[in-house]
């Protein structure tokens, strides 16, 4: 055996233990999940006499109707209109700003304090364009929404008597919804996996007393603890995961208010999903070579810092186990025979991960008893699936970010979209085709190994291309 291929399998042998490590987080977040006691989070039932000013942050871009959208859904909040501040954020284009500013005020009832501001650059991205909002209000409590949100009407009433209750706490995040859930196989994979997010891992981290992550939407701040942590910083793609943990180091929690659901819509085409969480990725990538600095030279117990780090890199799977691939592809090129410890790790992080992901998604469904329908089980098998057709874009997006390239934030497509960037799924077809046939070459027996990964990848591939064939014919003449 040669000593480039003990190289190899040292370093196959490393990441196999990292992904271990990532597999085991979901593992035993479902069992605190399961077996933690629920926290309480104070709620008093206040007169309308003693309830605070409340600014309301629409952030948008060129987003079509939805701000209009949401701005008549916030107007609609049940909060005194007196103490209730609407923003529409507008970062889109300068010449649709004023027919959007137009719409808006046409669609909000008089009574109701709105305002459509444009700061006239990008700078920052949406956490700039939230800083920038905050600069023309001095209102102690802000809430944010996405442009494709819409909360229900006591949304303000059950989150921040919780913020004034309890004057430790930054934040409250409420449970995302799914306006569009059922629209196809791929939004229903979404809604399983952000139901486990939800239900499972931000469940189980509040009532581990762990920081969870505000997400960037359907969320309740204190002023204070923002200003306090530092304000919105726009040097990451996930300002979201940057302000919560960096409140989280100043000694400030959160909490999880997970019977309030406020419906949103999930991308409907792979292009647009791929985009979304190829960026989610680089983002969080970026907030750990950011603040791990400071999380570990932190006053945190050793094995609260530990989670934290594991918290942040969950996304680092995706990279890791390209690299695993990629290794095993070059020793089976090689005709090297895996050392039996080697290759019982390999078979134990399979096994392990495969359960680790089954158990996470199926708590995250039983826990807001979605029901043991016909197409349940089938929408968690496509939820391992299909993310793992994600390998490609992600590990790309991790290696940009270790590489300090910038890119530009780009908004989430919304419903309709059918491209995103000029992808057309070739590059996860090709390696969906090849990585088997190579496997099945080289050494017959390892091609199992590959299945979850191939399957993802000509899924994710099928859908990109399908979609881009799609929009060609729509503007091709005579079709």
């Amino acid at each position: 055996m040669t000593l480039l291929s003990l190289i190899l399998q040292g370093a196959l042998a490393c990441i196999l233990v990292l992904l271990a490590l990532l597999s085991l987080q979901l593992a035993v977040l479902a069992l605190i999940r399961h077996f933690a006691p629920p926290r309480a989070v104070r709620l008093p039932d206040l007169p309308d006499e003693a309830l605070p000013e409340v600014l309301v942050q629409l952030p948008v871009c060129d987003e079509g109707n939805l701000p209009v959208r949401i701005a008549a859904a916030a107007a609609r909040l049940d909060w005194p209109a007196d103490r209730l501040h609407i923003q529409v954020l507008d970062d889109g284009p300068a010449e649709h700003h004023e027919a959007l500013a137009r719409a808006i005020y046409h669609e909000v009832p008089k009574g109701i304090c709105v305002s459509v501001l444009r700061r006239g650059e990008r700078r920052g991205f949406k956490a700039g364009n939230l800083a920038f909002g905050l600069n023309h209000s001095q209102a102690p409590y802000v809430a944010i929404f996405d442009a494709d949100f819409v909360p229900p009407s006591d949304f303000l009433r059950r989150t921040v008597p919780a913020l004034m209750a309890d004057p430790e706490l930054a934040f409250v995040q409420a449970r995302w919804g799914h306006a569009n859930r059922f629209r196809n196989w791929l939004t229903r994979v979404q809604g399983v996996l952000l139901d486990s997010h939800f239900a499972v891992e931000q469940e189980a981290r509040f009532r581990a007393g762990l920081p969870i992550a505000f997400n960037g939407t359907a969320g309740v701040w204190r002023r204070d603890a923002i200003d306090d942590a530092g304000g919105w910083s726009g040097d990451t793609l996930t300002e979201d995961l940057d302000l919560s943990l960096r409140a989280a180091l100043r000694g400030w929690r959160a909490a999880m208010i997970s019977d309030l659901e406020a419906p949103g819509e999930l991308p409907e085409t792979a292009a647009a999903w791929r985009a979304q969480q190829a960026r989610w990725t680089k983002g969080h990538v970026q907030v750990a070579l950011k603040l791990f600095p400071e999380i570990w030279g932190s006053a945190m117990p050793l094995w609260k810092k530990a989670l934290v780090s594991l918290q942040i890199c969950q996304c680092a799977f995706y990279s890791l186990a390209a690299a695993s691939a990629v290794i095993s592809l070059i020793l089976m090129w090689m005709g090297v025979i895996y050392l039996p410890t080697v290759a019982a790790l390999g078979s134990l992080v399979t096994v392990l991960g495969l359960g680790a992901s089954l158990s996470y998604l199926y708590t995250g469904q039983v826990k807001l008893r979605r029901g043991r329908t016909s197409k349940l089980f089938r929408s968690i098998i496509l939820a391992i699936v299909f993310p793992s057709g994600l390998i490609i874009a992600n590990a790309r997006a991790t290696f940009e970010a270790l590489a300090n390239k910038q890119t530009v934030f780009a908004r989430t497509p919304k419903a309709g979209a059918m491209i995103a960037g000029g992808w057309r799924g070739i590059p996860e077809l090709a390696a969906g085709v090849v990585l088997p046939a190579f496997a099945f070459t080289e050494q017959a027996w390892s091609a199992p190994f590959f299945v979850f990964a191939v399957s993802g990848l000509i899924s994710i591939g099928f859908m990109g291309w399908n979609n881009a064939a799609a929009a060609v014919r729509k503007i091709v003449p005579g079709e």
